[in-house]
């Protein structure tokens, strides 16, 4: 059975505004979710938090019960941050210093995930499996 890390972005799309998801990809994301098989990272709920204070994420609740929701949503694993994953996420080669993203990729190979992201930054790396469009 394959996993299926959310990368940030598409954590809050699926949860919060499913049209910008590509076609298909929320049906597959509930598919795995229904699986047991769809996980986010730890550090996804302070990247939300970081972008709402920032002005980039709006919640018409408020960001704290958005996440608090969000984190109680059946079927969607929250994956701590540990020593193996940090120890991972330092030694990425990345194209970018974005600490957020290091643990995500980290995780997601941890995992043995395929991380969904719409980054075509992290699509490029040759060790890290990727999805957006599915079926392309």
């Amino acid at each position: 059975m394959k996993r299926y890390l959310l990368d940030t972005h598409a954590w809050v799309y699926f949860l919060a505004d499913p049209i910008q998801l590509p076609r298909g990809l929320e049906t597959l994301l509930e598919e795995a979710r229904a699986e047991q098989a769809l996980f986010v990272s730890a550090i996804s709920a302070w990247e939300v938090a970081v972008l709402a204070r920032k002005g980039r994420l709006a919640f018409t609740s408020g960001v704290r019960r958005w996440l608090e929701d969000a984190l109680r949503v059946p079927g969607i694993e929250v994956v701590p941050l540990d020593a193996y994953i940090a120890l991972e996420a330092d030694g990425l080669p990345l194209p970018h210093p974005d600490p957020a993203d290091r643990f995500i990729v980290a995780t997601a190979l941890r995992l043995g995930a395929v991380l969904v992201s719409r980054d075509e930054k992290l699509q490029g790396l040759s060790e890290l499996r990727t999805l957006w469009k599915p079926g392309a």
